[in-house]
């Protein structure tokens, strides 16, 4: 099983030191996307420079393009709940690669992936 592990996962773990994700860190279980790379990159991670290397050398999951993501939207009628087209595109990619689930402290998200059978909870 592999785990992305979106924005709010990482800005927890930065905030306070998460076991459980250093634990998935270490058997090589998480996965990354370039659009949690690029909002982490938006905000002050520590040690900026060192840890969105150490990101960056993560499995990638497979991206979903826009119209992947569009089409998902609208055949699963995900629309009007209150996620952004990145929480869509990360909902998108996480069921395009292979044994992945998502694990998201963000509530909206949290249900949507619950609804498509690919939410991770520890």
């Amino acid at each position: 099983m592999q785990v992305l592990a979106d924005t709010s996962v990482w800005v927890g773990h930065f905030k306070a030191f998460n076991p459980h994700l250093k634990k998935l860190i270490e058997r090589d279980c998480v996965l990354t996307h370039p659009l949690i790379l690029g909002e982490l990159a938006c905000g002050t991670p520590p040690q900026r420079v060192q840890t969105l290397a150490a990101m960056g050398l993560l499995q990638k999951a497979q991206q979903a393009s826009l119209q992947e993501t569009l089409d998902l939207i609208e055949r699963k009628g995900l629309f009007g709940q209150g996620c952004g087209i990145v929480d869509m595109l990360l909902l998108a990619s996480t069921l395009i690669t292979p044994n992945a689930q998502m694990w998201t402290y963000d509530n909206r998200l949290a249900n949507l992936a619950r609804q498509l059978n690919i939410l991770y909870q520890p």
